[in-house]
């Protein structure tokens, strides 16, 4: 049996994450960083035009948008009644975004745990990157850290190298 050193719960030799907490029982040394990437693995991503309008719902929040993961045309929905972090889970370190991009890609992309803010805030959708180790891209630039960068609906997202698509739903007419 092995005994998970974070919350004490007994395993079964060979497990590779604790079933209770999450946390990975293989001792591989100093703790997981984010992967830095060559340079030259930043694609650059032309702006595609996006085409019609998404359909207004007014059930939903006044605020919801959609992240669609282009790789896999997977679709993230958020509320940003309230600002939403993006980054990769480690509930060993209690970072628990609230857009978790590790199920996409987000280790190999070169995500960071705690990588950008995505938020609503006067009248405006922003993305702020947090210093990420990778950095954040708007339509193929990379923005500044610690500076909310405006977006609007269609606007293409790249935390390191994984690309995301923003759709705004409830936009003004």
């Amino acid at each position: 049996m092995i005994v998970c050193p974070n919350c004490a719960a007994r395993q079964l030799n060979g497990t590779i994450f604790c079933a209770e907490c999450g946390a990975n029982l293989i001792d591989s040394g100093p703790p997981e960083s984010t992967r830095e990437l060559d340079v030259g693995a930043v694609e650059s991503h032309e702006h595609a035009p996006v085409s019609g309008l998404p359909p207004a719902n007014d059930t939903q929040p006044a605020h919801m948008v959609t992240l669609v993961v282009v790789s896999s045309r997977r679709r993230i929905e958020v509320d940003l009644s309230d600002e939403a972090l993006i980054g990769r889970a480690d509930p060993t370190r209690g970072i628990l975004p609230d857009i978790d991009l590790g199920p996409f890609g987000g280790y190999d992309a070169g995500v960071s745990r705690r990588h950008a803010i995505l938020s609503y805030r006067d009248g405006k959708y922003r993305v702020e990157d947090l210093g990420s180790a990778n950095g954040t891209f708007v339509n193929g630039r990379q923005i500044a850290p610690m500076c909310a960068t405006p977006l609007q609906h269609g606007d293409e997202i790249m935390c390191g190298t994984l690309l995301l698509r923003l759709e705004v739903r409830n936009r003004q007419r």
